[in-house]
Formats: structure tokens, sequence, C-alpha cells
């Protein structure tokens, strides 16, 4: 409630507007407790910096607030089997239906998918475009039908990563994060 999650994130959406040197001595400050925000912490920092950066006002009153405060849980839906770690040849596509979008793809190493409650996700929208042209960015509520979770059981037996298969997904077009067609900006914003 007081912003400890997001220091250095503004204020109008729930974090505490403090200087990154103050976010690293709260950080070296925490370590001393052995205290961890694990998952969330990855939602913090893979999620939310593309959110703040190209989400709408809307989007960020909306989700920010609640994801530093861990009331919704979220994922990030990148990568892909095909792709390997050129994350620019993903083929999950998106086309446009009215005012939605239509997904179909497949995504893997999805690091708590099973437990989100949303998730952000790159798809190609234009299919003619060059290779880090015609991605866009989106917001997707995690219980959307077409949506299929199936954890992948890590030689430890845990279950942290997730394969996710979007199969007719309908996406509000108000769920697109930035330009259409300009996800590549979007990705590049957590993987910096």
């Amino acid at each position: 409630e007081h912003g400890w999650a997001g220091i250095t994130w503004p204020t109008e959406y729930g974090g505490r507007g403090a200087t990154p040197a103050q976010s690293i001595i709260f950080g070296q400050e925490l370590a001393d407790f052995d205290a961890t925000s694990g998952f969330i912490a990855a939602s913090h920092q893979l999620v939310g910096p593309p959110l703040l950066r190209f989400g709408t006002e809307e989007q960020k009153r909306r989700y920010i607030p609640a994801m530093l405060r861990a009331d919704e849980l979220w994922c990030q839906m990148f990568s892909e089997p095909g792709a390997g770690s050129d994350l620019a040849a993903l083929s999950t596509r998106a086309e446009r239906d009215g005012d939605e979008w239509v997904v179909n793809g497949q995504k893997v190493w999805t690091s708590g998918a099973q437990h989100a409650d949303f998730g952000i996700l790159l798809a190609r929208t234009d299919p003619d475009a060059p290779k880090h042209k015609g991605i866009t960015f989106f917001v997707v509520d995690m219980r959307t039908p077409g949506i299929d979770i199936r954890p992948l059981v890590q030689a430890t037996g845990l279950t942290h990563f997730n394969e996710v298969f979007l199969t007719d997904v309908r996406i509000p077009a108000e769920n697109v994060g930035g330009e259409v067609h300009g996800g590549w900006a979007v990705a590049r914003a957590p993987l910096a």
C-alpha cells in the first residue's frame, strides 16, 4: 500500500516516486533480512516496465497499483518453441476482427503462468512486415477462453515454467499496449 514494491515507480500508479539510488539502498537493506518477493519480483521487473512505458493511461491506472500490491499476478509470454533466443522470429499470430484481436500460437518458458491473472503477450500482427516489425504488444486476461496452460516439470520436480497454447483467444482492441505493429520497442524494455 505504501509503494515499497515499486520504489522508483510513479506515485500516481502506487509507487514511491523515489530515485534509482534510493531503490538500490532499499534493496541492500532488504537483503539483510533474507526477504524475497520471488515470482512477484519477476512480474515487477518483466511486466511493469513495459506497461509503465508503453501502456495507455487507462492500462497503467487499472493494472499497475494492483500489480505492486500483488493483488494480481502477471506473466510474460514472449518466448516460443520455434524462435529460440531470436525473439523477433515469433510466429504467434493476432488478426484483427472488429473490436478484438484473435490470437493463435504457442509460448514456452512462461514463468508462473499457472498462477497468473494477467500476462503480457507479443504476437505477429503483420506477417508481411520485416522480422522486427509487425509485432504487437497485448495485455491478456489469463482466464480468457482458448488459453491452455501446461506446466513443464523440471528435473527437481518443480513446475516454475509453462507452455501456453493460445487457440482463437479473443483480446479486446483496447488491450494493445503501445502502437499496433510497434511491439518490438515494447519487447526491448524488459530485456534492457
